[in-house]
């Protein structure tokens, strides 16, 4: 039996020693999990009341958790999550350089974790390989929060200093004080030696202070190995910090060239993409060193930076998502012809044919109860609720406009040990990077028969609805109009919009197929939650002007659902004919 810290973490394995603390994976005998301990060596208790700080107002996915913090006599220890890991010096120590795309995916989480504890004035001052973990599956995380590396560097002497100056930026090595733009400087060093085996600065073998004469005049060593990625590590690592990329604009920098193209098939759009995408890097890297980008307002701020614009509903959810978040996981394929107008879904195709993880993003109006006053003009926090029962996984955030944007991901088809939260982290991650550039891109016009121009609020009457509520009521809008509640306790009644497979011959959707006025329809009590029934009216059917996903249906249905809930009756089935009611009202005020 190990020994046990505070009474709690029983020490299993010591993981790593260095000159300011010794590192054990430890078993937290309260709650049956594995964590990390780190006790500091000497008497610089300070460095873990630090990282504790630090890391105490961080909940970012590509970051290590900071759970607590225990003293033990005069130990001092810091209790972080455990990862099951080999951090990226001991990838490349024991794999070699790492290839191009494995790179550019570690890079973009890293730039995402930056560009988060940027966003809250924290600085990590320590980004190199050996504060980077990287897991079986890809995902990165940061580690060693906010410690001033420098600072020790200079205190201790110069058996520290090897492995902080490989990646220190020239302006801390000349004597300056490390800020954001030093960060994305060490981003680009340590992303130098994973394709390229060694530090920007020299191997350290010619002295630590040979290593600082280059930092300092910012004359790296020319790399060899990375190819069409040496652009892109020239823009993280520019001499000056104003020339260097911000960490949001980072992860757009990292995950920019060779896409993969929305509809594969059609050969021709497959090349353009291409070309365009190495077009795209070779724009940023200019503008990184030219000029600040033309969508900047004279504050420097892109406007309508991290907002919707001024149409919120013509947005096109699916230019928010970026393909190359996913293709590290298998092969992603995009259907915007699903769900709500605001919603766009794309489908990833694991190695092997190993399952799917369908991964979808909605475009949402504010919370109608938020957790906490949302702050105008500014952007909340990424939210991380816990799995659903069934596996999938949300990450979700409040727009500086108060609008959100919710991604969810979870797995189809034998894909049950994919992590999906790592899908739903990597999809927001990209879609907060074109945020960042100001408002996304409109949606194509879409049909003028299309319920997208119906105010779901307008398809019932007030008498309609008071008579079913017992009151009349004012009812709460959905995003675009495309849906809308009328509540009064204890019955609810709902209108919204879908676009799905065809229903009628489906047997996934079930209850009795009906007709309401002209239109097909399927009536069935909702099973789970309060006795409630819906009926799905057909508005039209119709065929999508872009392939579909294979094995898919190729037509599709536009939706309206009208939905009654009543938690004190005695079932579903018992609200039917009322659903069937409101149902008849909709269908006469259908377009």
């Amino acid at each position: 039996m190990g020994r046990v810290v505070a009474n709690r973490y029983r020490l299993e394995e010591e993981l790593g020693r260095g000159g300011m603390g010794v590192v054990w994976r430890a078993v937290d005998l309260e709650l049956g999990r594995q964590v990390t301990l780190k006790r500091a060596l000497g008497e610089d208790a300070g460095q873990i009341r630090r990282e504790a700080r630090i890391g105490a107002g961080l909940l970012h996915s590509n970051v290590v958790t900071v759970f607590d913090t225990v003293v033990e006599g005069d130990a001092q220890w810091l209790v972080t999550e455990y990862l099951a890991a080999r951090s990226l010096e001991e990838l490349v120590d024991e794999d070699g350089p790492l290839p191009e795309e494995q790179v550019r995916r570690i890079g973009a989480q890293l730039a995402a974790a930056l560009a988060d504890m940027h966003s809250r004035g924290i600085v990590h001052r320590d980004v190199k390989p050996g504060n980077v973990l990287v897991t079986a599956d890809g995902v990165a995380k940061l580690t060693d929060l906010g410690i001033a590396r420098w600072t020790e560097v200079t205190r201790t002497g110069g058996a520290q200093l090897t492995g902080t100056l490989g990646y220190v930026a020239p302006e801390v090595a000349d004597g300056g004080e490390a800020g954001p733009a030093s960060d994305v400087f060490s981003l680009g060093a340590t992303l130098y030696a994973a394709i390229e085996g060694r530090s920007p600065w020299g191997s350290g073998a010619d002295g630590p202070f040979a290593q600082m004469r280059r930092a300092a005049a910012g004359r790296p060593v020319p790399a060899e190995r990375a190819g069409r990625f040496a652009p892109v590590l020239a823009a993280l690592m520019a001499r000056h910090p104003a020339d260097r990329p911000t960490a949001a604009e980072a992860i757009t920098l990292l995950t920019a060239d060779a896409p993969v193209p929305r509809r594969p098939h059609r050969r021709l759009r497959r090349r353009l993409l291409a070309g365009a995408a190495v077009a795209m890097v070779a724009a940023l890297v200019a503008g990184f060193f030219l000029s600040r980008p033309l969508w900047t307002t004279a504050s420097g701020t892109p406007a309508g930076a991290n907002t919707l614009g001024a149409d919120p509903a013509g947005t096109d959810p699916c230019a928010a998502i970026s393909l190359n978040s996913l293709t590290g996981f298998g092969e992603p394929f995009v259907d915007p012809e699903v769900l709500n107008f605001g919603t766009c879904v794309v489908t990833t195709t694991l190695p092997a044919e190993a399952g799917k993880v369908q991964t979808r993003l909605e475009l949402t109006g504010p919370l109608r109860y938020p957790p906490r006053p949302p702050v105008p003009g500014k952007m909340g926090e990424i939210e991380y609720p816990e799995k659903r029962d069934d596996g999938s996984c949300e990450r979700a955030v409040s727009l500086a406009d108060a609008n959100r944007v919710v991604v969810t991901s979870r797995a189809i088809e034998a894909a049950q040990d994919a992590p999906v939260c790592s899908y739903s982290d990597s999809v927001l991650s990209g879609v907060l990077t074109a945020l960042a550039n100001g408002p996304l891109p409109r949606r194509a016009p879409l049909p003028e028969w299309s319920l997208a121009h119906v105010d779901a609020c307008g398809l019932l009457d007030g008498a309609t609805t008071t008579g079913v509520l017992g009151r009349a009521k004012e009812p709460d809008r959905a995003f675009g109009n495309w849906g809308c509640t009328w509540e009064h306790n204890p019955r609810t009644i709902t209108v919204e919009f879908s676009r799905e497979w065809p229903i009628e011959k489906d047997d996934d959707v079930p209850g009795e197929r009906i007709r309401v006025g002209n239109r097909n329809a399927v009536v069935a009590p909702v099973p789970g939650g309060h006795p409630e029934c819906a009926v799905q009216v057909v508005h039209r059917g119709y065929t999508p002007a872009l392939p579909v996903l294979q094995g898919t249906p190729p037509t599709r249905e536009e939706i309206a659902v009208v939905t009654v809930e009543d938690k004190t009756a005695a079932g579903g089935d018992a609200l039917c004919a009322t659903a069937r009611s409101l149902a008849e009202v909709l269908v006469r005020r259908l377009p």
